[in-house]
């Protein structure tokens, strides 16, 4: 059975609690005990979300997010400028003073923007609910993507957390725990972190729109074509020189397929001449052999710049031409 945590107040008791006003005009017998449970339960409120200076807040050592977009920050920043910070975040005390995030992570990005206090709700949990509290929180919200609840799954089992630990954090496999199944959505979530390295995911990023079964056929695909996790730094690299030009993630996770079907279409069927030599690129394959080179740019993967090319043939050239002959300049 999944494991909840509950706390005393919760945002819908501040948010639901009726004013006095409307409370008097309940029938006289039933007035004084109604208000004063109304006046108990604001008070209650009232008592329970408190100011903490931002600089007193430490993160999670579990982090639940690839990455932190700056716009979505800035975005919801200029939102609690506008309205205030409508919904309090959640801390546990540590010692010296200090608070530890248990969830509320972009809310609080953004007052530290901003340069406010945080609302927030403080309880004491151990490490282990807070960790449930803080994966049920998003999964709960639903705005976390697959990638980024498995690489979280990852870091709480590397820590020694229990595979029913991480299925309560991550709202999974609940019927098949209680009908004594295989857990194959954790099962998945090990295969596609163990096969894809941790810089290959960071550089594609949460990409919200690929889900468990792309990331696990692309996962399989790594293995069979001799990427290892120690051997995808190139990988990345070329997926994180796409980031800069703009590409949005589930445009990146796109992108590795490319790749690996670029090296699959261009792998040779005989042994390569001595001198010969290939390389993979974002833009797309270049084969060097002792007499020729030869480029090519798949229209699928790079529309724009093939059909600048197939427009501009010798232009390109000479923007080869005037760029080796500018390397040479001392």
């Amino acid at each position: 059975m999944a494991r909840k945590i509950q706390f005393d107040v919760s945002d819908a008791d501040a948010s639901d609690a009726r004013p006095a006003a409307a409370l008097q005009a309940e029938p006289a017998s039933r007035a004084p005990s109604l208000s004063g449970m109304a006046k108990s339960l604001q008070a209650a409120a009232a008592a329970a979300i408190r100011e903490i200076d931002t600089r007193l807040i430490d993160d999670s050592q579990f982090k639940d997010r690839i990455r932190t977009d700056d716009d979505e920050v800035i975005e919801l920043a200029e939102s609690i400028r506008a309205q205030g910070q409508l919904i309090p975040i959640l801390l546990s005390p540590m010692p010296g003073g200090r608070f530890r995030i248990v969830y509320g992570r972009r809310r609080l990005a953004a007052l530290r923007h901003l340069g406010l206090t945080a609302k927030a709700l403080v309880r004491e949990l151990d490490e282990d609910q807070a960790v449930i509290a803080q994966g049920q929180e998003n999964s709960f919200r639903k705005d976390l993507s697959w990638i980024e609840k498995a690489v979280f799954a990852k870091q709480l089992l590397d820590a020694g957390k229990s595979d029913q630990l991480v299925c309560d954090a991550l709202n999974i496999d609940q019927k098949a725990r209680k009908e004594g199944d295989k857990l194959t959505g954790l099962s998945r979530m090990r295969q596609v972190t163990a096969r894809v390295s941790a810089d290959l995911i960071e550089a594609i990023g949460p990409a919200p729109k690929t889900g468990r079964d792309k990331w696990y056929e692309i996962s399989q695909q790594l293995e069979k074509k001799g990427f290892p996790p120690g051997n995808q730094a190139h990988l990345a690299a070329q997926i994180a020189q796409a980031a800069t030009r703009g590409t949005t993630s589930d445009a990146r996770f796109a992108l590795l397929e490319d790749l690996l079907r670029q090296r699959t279409e261009a792998a040779p069927q005989r042994p390569a001449p001595p001198g010969t030599r290939a390389a993979v690129t974002a833009w797309g394959a270049v084969k060097i052999s002792p007499r020729t080179v030869l480029i090519t740019i798949e229209s699928k993967s790079a529309a724009d710049l093939h059909r600048w090319i197939a427009d501009h043939p010798d232009d390109a050239l000479q923007a080869l031409h005037d760029a080796q002959k500018k390397s040479e300049q001392p």
